[in-house]
């Protein structure tokens, strides 16, 4: 009987690894990360390192950004970029390549850092506010993204400012189509790329402030990757740049369909779907990702025990407040008069119920409800009796329940490892639970051996629990192991949960060491060096991170600098259509005497210059229906409404009408009146469309022309 039926809610719950083992896209990504451990180690695996690796991208951006900023314009913005990249190609322009090629690098770690936080359900419970601001940090990278594109102003920008106001028209939050700002080249307001400007340099300076709630509940945070996978970035970017520099298109002309136009798809993948997907749906999957994203840490919500002080126990050595990773732990004051100056408190919305406090704590001053550490030792002792008639090695296997698919390596009736009945398992939440005190019990106990194995180093789902249990065992931490015990009858291994063939080998290897061991020593120490891997030389490590630099730069050169994607089709033509009316008041009637002296003189409104005549209008307007025809074929018919909260600011109206090249006939009929029969607005007219040209029909004019008439 193993420890995990004694509280089957904490050993035996489902996690990642327990229900989910078989889904595939987390296997594959379980044999990615197997694969590189073995050519580079854990140590320099960059799927560990995915946050620290954004912040590193992150850091380049802003600092290219800045040098940037001291010459960039906005009275002229192509013509400054490209003289910044032509005339000043040894830094501006790398610098410049560097800007671009590390904001894909961004999004592209973000993207990967997501999916496999979401894969190994690291989202949920204490982990709610690190997703959620990790969400809206994805959302806002996007965004700064696609406005740093735009204040290029060349055909690509061109491409973005029409399908993102296309999009951002569908929200009711605009009073004028926002289309309508990029109807010409000399419509174009020149404050834009003011305001475009101060946008993509303020947001950043809020990201810093999210990064800090990002990280705010982890203890001692990973900023910075290691120093090798550092120097690789950086080499990756600038040999990116220099053979790879970022260039500008065609200057933006409004007057021209951008049609063969560079195509980002880190950045620019909502646009597609905007365009292929109808608009209900399209928004009903938008809107519905964004939701479930962002109520995820809720759906499925882990209600673990909080860990409980033992205030007669605690001497305040603050210990257990070290090494909780989640900063769940505080001192304050002595409250029960013993003679020590402070005490543990728990903090309950940060605990994750990891056990690593109770690890970390040499006095019985902290436990988990139901699971102390008197409890776990008592159970050591009860599974190592039960170990009868067996011509073995009596071996006792420590395991993290996060590391592996708990039911298929134990006879949950036996509590032993399966088809090994000498070896005896007890699991837990986190390694870093285990104390040396229970290692020291297990031995007493009669164990020949003590496996441990946990989660793959620098991979800990409770983030430091394996390297705080390994400082310890080497007396680099508190509590460490008594040093009269035998350390080479203890072994670590630290594997995922596809591994489950190899931790049988490994046990089956440390019985065969053990059985060797005798007064010469001669076998190895299993306590081995931090992150050294057998059979991995630096030959090896260094091609392999050759290759490991060198399949995102392709990645990212191909999704971002080569594509293009087909919003205009070449052999077409395009007519905007377009008006700005304030459409006739829906109603007036004739003040009587009475009415006259019963309002206030400044109340009285007129739509007469005569004195006598006086009237009172309702202030919404009528709405503004429009047939248009496109050779004698009708092409559009539809009612614009007016805007404003009461119905009585001006209709706008803006329509795309993809057309061939040549002449063609064009008949308007408008109504803005309440005659449902007849119109008051019949215009004709004939236009010549070339391919990939823009020919803008804007009757504003003409209903000004009437109005003045």
């Amino acid at each position: 009987m193993s420890l995990c039926k004694v509280v089957p809610s904490i050993y035996y719950k489902t996690h990642p690894n327990n229900l989910r083992n078989y889904f595939s896209l987390q296997r594959i990504l379980l044999y990615i990360e197997n694969w590189i451990n073995q050519l580079v180690s854990p140590k320099f695996n960059p799927f560990y390192f995915l946050g620290a690796i954004s912040t590193l991208f992150f850091i380049i951006l802003f600092i290219s950004g800045l040098y940037l900023f001291i010459f960039y314009r906005t009275n002229n913005p192509y013509q400054i970029v490209q003289d910044l990249t032509e005339k000043q190609w040894y830094l501006g322009g790398i610098m410049r390549s560097a800007h671009r090629y590390s904001s894909d690098g961004l999004m592209f770690s973000l993207i990967l850092h997501t999916i496999r936080e979401f894969l190994y359900e690291r989202y949920s419970g204490h982990r709610w506010l690190a997703w959620i601001s990790g969400i809206i940090l994805f959302f806002i990278i996007l965004i700064i993204g696609i406005i740093g594109y735009w204040l290029v102003w060349d055909e690509r920008a061109q491409l973005i400012a029409l399908k993102t106001s296309e999009l951002l028209n569908d929200i009711p939050l605009f009073i004028e189509p926002l289309p309508r700002s990029f109807l010409s080249n000399e419509s174009l307001n020149a404050m834009l790329f003011f305001l475009l400007h101060l946008i993509h340099l303020g947001i950043p300076l809020l990201m810093i402030i999210l990064i800090g709630v990002h990280i705010m509940r982890c203890s001692r945070p990973v900023l910075n990757p290691p120093r090798s996978i550092t120097i690789g970035i950086l080499i990756m970017i600038l040999v990116i740049s220099i053979f790879f520099p970022a260039k500008s298109a065609l200057p933006a002309d409004l007057n021209i369909l951008p049609t063969d136009t560079p195509f980002d798809w880190f950045y620019f993948f909502i646009y597609p779907a905007m365009t292929i997907t109808p608009k209900p749906l399209f928004w009903s999957i938008v809107m519905g990702l964004t939701i479930i994203l962002f109520i995820m840490p809720w759906i499925k919500r882990d209600r673990s025990p909080i860990a409980q002080v033992e205030l007669k126990n605690c001497i305040g050595c603050d210990q257990c407040n070290k090494d909780c990773p989640y900063g769940a732990i505080k001192l304050q004051p002595r409250t029960d008069g013993l003679p020590f100056k402070t005490e543990a408190v728990v903090i309950p919305k940060r605990c994750a119920s990891c056990g690593i406090c109770v690890g970390a704590c040499d006095f019985n001053a902290i436990n988990l409800p139901n699971i102390t550490d008197i409890q776990i030792k008592e159970k050591i002792i009860k599974l190592l009796s039960t170990i009868q008639g067996v011509n073995k090695l009596r071996i006792l296997l420590l395991i993290c329940e996060h590391s592996i698919k708990f039911g298929s390596i134990v006879d949950i009736r036996s509590g032993s490892f399966k088809e090994m009945s000498n070896v005896k398992v007890i699991s837990f939440p986190c390694i870093g639970m285990v104390q040396p005190s229970m290692i020291e019990e297990g031995l007493k106990s009669g164990a020949d051996g003590i496996f441990i194995s946990g989660c793959m180093l620098g991979d800990c789902y409770h983030r430091k629990g394996n390297l705080w249990l390994r400082a310890r065992l080497r007396d680099q931490r508190s509590p460490s192991l008594n040093r009269t015990f035998d350390r080479q009858k203890i072994k670590e291994y630290w594997l995922a949960s596809i591994n489950i063939n190899t931790l049988r080998e490994e046990i089956l290897f440390f019985e065969g060491d053990l059985n060797k061991h005798n007064s010469d020593n001669k076998y190895p120490q299993f306590i081995k060096p931090d992150g050294e891997i057998k059979g991995i030389s630096k030959r090896k490590m260094l091609f392999s991170s050759i290759i490991f630099f060198l399949l995102p730069t392709l990645f990212i050169s191909f999704l971002s600098i080569r594509p293009t994607y087909p919003f205009y089709s070449k052999d077409k033509a395009l007519i905007k259509f377009t008006f700005k009316h304030s459409g006739k008041q829906l109603e007036c009637r004739e003040l009587t005497e009475n009415d006259t002296k019963e309002k206030l003189k400044h109340m009285r409104k007129t739509n007469s210059p005569f004195a006598r005549i006086r009237m009172e209008c309702n202030r919404r307007r009528l709405p503004i229906y429009v047939e248009l025809y496109l050779d004698n074929k009708n092409v559009l018919s539809k009612t614009y409404y007016p805007t404003g909260l009461s119905g009585d600011s001006p209709t706008f109206a803006y329509e795309e009408i993809p057309v061939t090249s040549g002449r063609h006939e064009i008949k308007l009929k408008i109504r803005d009146s309440k005659e449902i029969g007849s119109f008051n607005y019949i215009e004709e007219m004939k236009i010549e469309t070339k391919p990939g040209r823009v020919s803008l029909i804007d009757l504003s004019r003409i209903f000004e022309d009437s109005t003045s008439t």
